[in-house]
């Protein structure tokens, strides 16, 4: 494979960069989920927000993603990536710190919690468009599933064990000074960006002169004319959106029609988490022995019906169907994510890569927030459990939809001029 003429580096140095990428990002992970926990405590505890305020933070973070992305994938090549991570580490940061700084001044309203979020979620936008452009920049396609393989892992360690430390930071350090641990994050992410020595060039496109709808529409057109991408996409959009809607309808579910206590509760939620991680570190086996093409679609799609077994939980021993279907299910789902984003970077031309990556995560985060919405709707009509149910037969269909084009033909992913692309 050929080095990509905007990176100016050799392999070996790209790919400590990589790693240096890596850990920077899985740590601001791991130590966002601060204000994940922080901030609802806060507009509840101590500026005496309602349920349906304090919801109205989380929708706020789904906003920027909704509105942002598309124009991001666009203004994100204006600048070398390295620059556009780098601020975007650096603005977080200082938003974030903002909160505990006006909550000890004694200024905080609840309308800093939603802007706070609003504006991290703006620089998230940026950062996450950049960030999984950069694997095909600094790796050989030959290493390019372990690259992916390694940003999932850090994304499941952050979900299986960043709820544990931000409720330990919000016990020993109260909700208004936990939201310091991710400003720390991020600038642990902006110093390891910071020792990088690769110089990656801003990407290149042909329209840029043409205005942001051009170029977007460039990007579109390309999507388009390969039935592929666009069964992937679609796929994952679906699975996307069960994930979400399993999100809003499994704590309800648990705590009411299954009747454990929050303890309980808690822990099981953390452990399932680690499914998420069993499917990171098995999945570049999986690609090795099935392929990569196949490794997109096949594993999720023979783990899928165990998302069938959270519906039939009972207390006591029928807990242990929660605990083996959610880690099958966070497994599967962990699996099919990583074969998503190595199918789109192996397909997709560098100058075009940041722009397709935006078209991706527009669908799929606006999926998340619709998701969430199905969720509630399906508890609302039907009870957790019955919505629950719904959840999961519709998740059977997301690695089916993936394989409905030549992808199911293929044992391995293509290069991008393949003729059967098209």
């Amino acid at each position: 494979m050929r080095s990509d003429p905007a990176t100016l580096a050799p392999e070996s140095v790209r790919e400590r960069d990589f790693r240096l990428l890596w850990i920077g990002s899985g740590i601001s992970q791991l130590c966002g989920m601060a204000t994940v926990v922080a901030f609802p405590l806060l507009a509840a505890q101590t500026l005496g927000a309602s349920v349906g305020e304090v919801g109205l933070i989380t929708a706020a973070g789904y906003l920027p993603w909704l509105i942002l992305t598309l124009p991001a994938g666009v203004y994100s090549t204006r600048l070398p990536p390295r620059v556009v991570l780098l601020l975007a580490d650096l603005c977080r940061a200082a938003i974030v710190t903002l909160v505990p700084v006006l909550s000890v001044t004694g200024h905080l309203a609840l309308w800093h919690l939603y802007l706070s979020n609003v504006l991290v979620s703006c620089a998230t936008v940026f950062y996450e468009i950049v960030y999984l452009s950069m694997p095909p920049r600094m790796l050989p396609k030959d290493k390019l599933v372990y690259g992916n393989i390694r940003l999932q892992i850090a994304r499941a360690v952050s979900l299986a064990f960043g709820p544990t430390l931000a409720g330990f930071t919000v016990q020993l350090a109260g909700p208004e000074s936990a939201p310091l641990l991710n400003s720390v994050g991020f600038i642990a992410s902006a110093s390891c960006n910071l020792l990088m020595r690769s110089r990656i060039r801003s990407a290149k496109s042909a329209n840029r002169t043409s205005g942001l709808w051009a170029e977007l529409s460039e990007a579109a057109r390309f999507i388009a004319k390969r039935p592929v991408m666009l069964a992937s996409i679609a796929g994952s959009a679906v699975g996307n959106c069960c994930f979400a809607a399993y999100e809003a309808l499994v704590i309800i579910f648990l705590a009411h029609d299954v009747g454990i206590t929050p303890g309980t509760l808690g822990m099981l939620l953390g452990s399932v988490g680690i499914g998420g991680l069993i499917g990171a570190f098995s999945a570049g086996k999986v690609s090795r022995r099935l392929g990569t093409a196949r490794a997109v679609w096949l594993p999720a799609a023979v783990l899928a019906p165990a998302g069938l077994l959270l519906p039939l939980t009972q207390r006591g021993s029928g807990l242990l169907l929660f605990l083996c279907g959610a880690l099958l299910f966070h497994a599967g789902f962990s699996i099919f994510t990583v074969g998503q984003a190595t199918l789109v970077q192996l397909l997709t031309p560098p100058d075009l890569l940041n722009r397709t990556v935006a078209c991706v995560r527009f669908v799929s985060r606006g999926m998340l927030f619709f998701g969430g919405l199905v969720g509630g709707g399906l508890g609302s009509l039907f009870g957790p459990r019955l919505g629950l149910t719904v959840v999961m037969l519709l998740w059977l269909t997301a690695p089916i939809i993936t394989a409905s084009s030549h992808l199911r033909f293929w044992r391995d992913i293509p290069t991008r001029d393949d003729p059967t692309l098209e």
